[in-house]
């Protein structure tokens, strides 16, 4: 009786004196098989061959994909502050999920069940889509390593629709900073203010980076090198400043290189007592890219300068082109980028 084994892989070899032979292998990259093709003794190798294979791999579930994940370039190559934010979310994941095999990943079903978990946070969609992107990383980075063949949870929209493509800084918010917040923060907000760059790109930027007159920069988030002509008010600041024996423009009050959490304390804090509520220090790229627009840069030269995508810098100008003069007086009395 013939029996179809499946998974087979047949090698065709040229030997030295030119003759063709056929090698068969339990599975592509598996051992070989000995046995003559077509006998009994072929199919009791193939058997007890692809028997050790599956005794030997190991029972897949969450826990253990997400154990692999932070192992994994994949997730190294990661900054810091990602993985810090994904550290979280990945332990609410293993918690829901931890003893779910791969194998029902990819049954009928699973799709609903990752959406129902997704929907149980909708009172905070913003955590809620977090919690969302980073299954669907693990399940993209368990489908690229051949763990499972589909990833049920790829294309699943978005509870958050709002967007902080509509909140720049406004002049007056910006006074108030410059004219009470300590030096070192408002050397930050100068210095984001006019490069549109993110915060952990500028408080890492070093004097070396900085020629007299451009900046030049690889972004942590894109890995693209990008290099400015710096503008007048920016350069001035610079110029200005005492360098000490500090490798970076942005230092604490000790001159000290920032860490990203003493920032962020001192940020928050800096704009409570000066007043300003309602904006980031991530809202200033947005306001960078409205007063670029205004200088007469095109998207293509803001989206080569931010990070952001053209489209992205066209929304953000079209909902401000038209707003109150506030910082953008500054350029269109003489200052350019």
């Amino acid at each position: 009786m013939r029996v179809s084994l499946k998974g087979i892989h047949k090698v065709r070899k040229r030997l030295a004196n030119g003759q063709v032979r056929f090698y068969f292998y339990a599975w592509r990259g598996g051992p070989r098989i000995e046995a003559e093709p077509g006998t009994r003794e072929f199919t009791a190798e193939y058997i007890r061959l692809t028997r050790a294979r599956a005794e030997a791999r190991p029972k897949l579930d969450i826990s253990e994909l997400i154990r692999r994940y932070v192992r994994s370039p994949e997730y190294r190559s990661l900054a810091r502050k990602t993985q810090i934010d994904y550290e979280r979310v990945l332990g609410a994941i293993e918690k829901e999920f931890h003893d779910l095999p791969l194998a029902a990943v990819e049954e009928r079903g699973s799709r609903a069940l990752f959406i129902e978990w997704r929907n149980s946070m909708s009172d905070r969609p913003r955590s809620a889509d977090l919690a969302m992107s980073v299954l669907r990383r693990i399940l993209s980075y368990a489908q690229d390593h051949e763990l499972i063949l589909r990833n049920p949870v790829l294309d699943v929209k978005k509870l958050w629709s709002g967007s902080r493509a509509d909140i720049i800084w406004r002049d007056e918010d910006i006074a108030k900073v410059i004219a009470s917040a300590p030096g070192p923060i408002v050397d930050a907000l100068t210095l984001a203010m006019w490069t549109g760059q993110r915060q952990g790109d500028l408080l890492r930027l070093t004097w070396s980076s900085y020629d007299g007159s451009h900046i030049s920069l690889r972004q942590s988030k894109t890995k693209a090198l990008v290099r400015f002509k710096v503008a007048k008010p920016l350069k001035d600041m610079l110029d200005a400043k005492s360098r000490g024996n500090c490798v970076t423009i942005l230092t604490n009050s000790r001159g000290e290189p920032w860490t990203s959490d003493g920032f962020r304390a001192s940020w928050s804090k800096a704009l409570k007592q000066c007043g300003v509520e309602g904006l980031t220090f991530h809202d200033l790229r947005g306001t960078f890219i409205t007063v670029a627009h205004r200088a007469g840069s095109s998207y293509a030269q803001i989206a080569e300068v931010s990070g952001h995508s053209e489209r992205h810098c066209e929304r953000i100008i079209r909902q401000h082109y038209l707003a109150g003069n506030d910082a953008i007086e500054r350029i269109e009395n003489g200052t350019q980028l």
